[in-house]
């Protein structure tokens, strides 16, 4: 039996690549289930173009004026009122702070189960088995569910870099979504000061025990602004103050998997790397060849970390001959 399921797009520019993320992460869970999407927009235009021949089935969009990804009980509200109505066994969003506050809403709302971070969800002949990494990715959890069960799931889409496209355009819908009246007078405002957005950077420059000293992380932030990255660090560098706790990337630190990750001075030992494993290139700079993070890095450098860093930087302040 054929099992309803449907994925929750968001159209927040900054949320593109999550959702066709998505997309291909259930394509590649599901390949023999029909899959059909919620596209939750300010209006229909540039739905079609961006998500109608990507495997879809059907694709549902509610046209919502008041939609943005940080109202999140307005989406929730807006979302369970769409499912009350539509059959569904399996609710999928692409996993990270919003979407999960938004996905438990939802599963409250309808009274339906909520996993969140699945890695894996594989249909087995009594019911649906998800898989989550616990304990920093050092263990897995199964939760098995029924095959009459219903559940609403954020998915783990780390990796899932591949995009399938098709010559079939999945049936489009577009519905309008009620207006809502704000419960209470929230406002919005960016904070004054920069932050070292690491969780979400795309490129993150970090730093071990090689640095040596605060002043090896000063040359690594440079290095990070030149490249508009965040900094990184090993709970090593943190736990001699050289560093603020903030960057500390591990099994005890932040998980982040950005499209490139430059290892400086970092050894490889599990409590790190646990933390930047996902990355999409890893480019390791360290003096000792049989240091383990060679192993996972696609590009290696023997050599000293502030030798190599300061001739980087050199080399990005050149400029290219025209």
């Amino acid at each position: 039996m054929k099992k309803s399921i449907y994925l929750v797009l968001l159209a927040d520019p900054e949320f593109e690549d999550k959702n066709l993320n998505l997309i291909h992460f259930a394509q590649i869970n599901f390949e023999n289930e029909d899959l059909n999407a919620v596209v939750v927009a300010p209006s229909d235009q540039g739905i079609e173009e961006k998500y109608g021949e990507t495997g879809l089935n059907e694709i549902d969009i509610l046209a919502y004026s008041q939609f943005s990804k940080i109202n999140l009980a307005q989406t929730a509200s807006v979302l369970s009122d769409y499912f009350v109505s539509q059959a569904h066994s399996l609710i999928l969003f692409a996993n990270d702070k919003g979407t999960t506050s938004i996905a438990t809403r939802l599963g409250a709302a309808l009274k339906e189960n909520v996993i969140t971070q699945a890695n894996q969800l594989t249909m087995t002949t009594t019911g649906l088995q998800a898989q989550k990494k616990v304990q920093a990715g050092t263990m897995l959890q199964q939760t098995v569910l029924t095959a009459a069960a219903k559940a609403v799931i954020t998915c783990d889409v780390t990796g899932i870099n591949d995009r399938i496209t098709t010559n079939t355009t999945a049936t489009i819908t577009v519905k309008t979504a009620g207006e809502l009246v704000v419960a209470d007078d929230v406002t919005y405002a960016d904070l004054p000061v920069k932050a070292n957005d690491l969780e979400n950077a795309k490129i993150v420059v970090a730093g071990g025990r090689g640095m040596q000293g605060p002043a090896g992380f000063e040359l690594l932030q440079k290095l990070a602004d030149q490249l508009h990255g965040a900094l990184g660090a090993s709970r090593v560098a943190v736990n001699n103050g050289w560093v603020d706790e903030s960057t500390m990337v591990g099994q005890t630190g932040k998980v982040v998997a950005p499209d490139l990750y430059i290892a400086v001075g970092i050894s490889g030992a599990l409590q790190h790397t646990v933390g930047m494993d996902q990355s999409k290139c890893i480019i390791a700079i360290n003096t000792d060849p049989t240091a383990p993070i060679f192993k996972l890095a696609d590009y290696g450098i023997i050599g000293d970390g502030e030798t190599v860093v300061k001739r980087l930087l050199s080399e990005l302040s050149t400029p290219v001959p025209s």
